[in-house]
Parts: C-alpha cells; sequence; structure tokens
C-alpha cells in the first residue's frame, strides 16, 4: 500500500473491503473512517449501519471477503480504477440478549473501488457493487 501505483492501489482496495466484515464484527470504524472519502455514498450507508447496530446494542459475526481476482488500473495522476472479483460469506446479527435478528447470505460480487492518492493515504472515493459475471 506504500506504493502509488496500480498494485498500491490494489493492497488498498483489498485492505479496505477485508475491513468490511471486520467493523461489523467490531463496531471500530477508525480504519474505516481514514479510508473513506467524505463523499462516498458507499463508506457513509456502513458507517450508518455500523451506528445504527451500536445503538441498538447488537453484534455480527461472519461476512469474511474472499477475492478471486484483483485488477487496478491508473486512470490518472494518483486516480485509480480497482475491480475486485469477491465472494462474501453469510454474516449474522445478533441482538444485545443473543438472538439473531438478521442474517444475510453469502454472495458473489464484483466489486468496483475509485481510489484516490492524496497525499500519503489512500482515499476510497466510491466503491459500486454488482452482480459477478457469470463463470
Amino acid at each position: 500500500m506504500d506504493e502509488v501505483s496500480a498494485a498500491g492501489a490494489e493492497a488498498a482496495a483489498v485492505y479496505f473491503l477485508q475491513l468490511y466484515a471486520y467493523v461489523y464484527a467490531t463496531n471500530d470504524l477508525t480504519e474505516w473512517r481514514a479510508l473513506s472519502h467524505p463523499e462516498c455514498v458507499f463508506c457513509a450507508s456502513v458507517i450508518t449501519n455500523v451506528e445504527e447496530q451500536v445503538a441498538a446494542g447488537n453484534r455480527s459475526e461472519g461476512g469474511l471477503v474472499e477475492f478471486e481476482s484483483v485488477a487496478g488500473v491508473e486512470v490518472s495522476e494518483n486516480f485509480f480504477s480497482v475491480e475486485a472479483l469477491v465472494n462474501q460469506g453469510p454474516g449474522l446479527e445478533y441482538g444485545p440478549d443473543g438472538s439473531l435478528v438478521d442474517e444475510t447470505p453469502g454472495e458473489r460480487s464484483l466489486v468496483t473501488l475509485v481510489i484516490l492518492r492524496d497525499q500519503a493515504n489512500w482515499v476510497v472515493r466510491e466503491t459500486q457493487v454488482d452482480e459477478a459475471p457469470a463463470t
């Protein structure tokens, strides 16, 4: 991630997508916020969802992301597009009393991220999740 290149953008994208399950499991948004551009709609929706989970006293498990492929391209100086074909495992959300309040199935998706190198940090400007192409 230290390298300002397509490979560095790919590493930042992998790290960001791996944070997804982490923020729901721990309710710790510190790294997510650090990597999220203020105008990133997807990033903001995750922050809102985690804050609502915290307010409800809920916790989550699962939802881990595995990567089939990751490919980044430089669009312009310090501006990259990364496509990741991912498999996200099923997730469970539990209430404060330990009862199951929500369950999400695992899914295979094509995730496209727009990533900027802002001074010395990577910042996710936008994320789009689409149905994965047929295998």
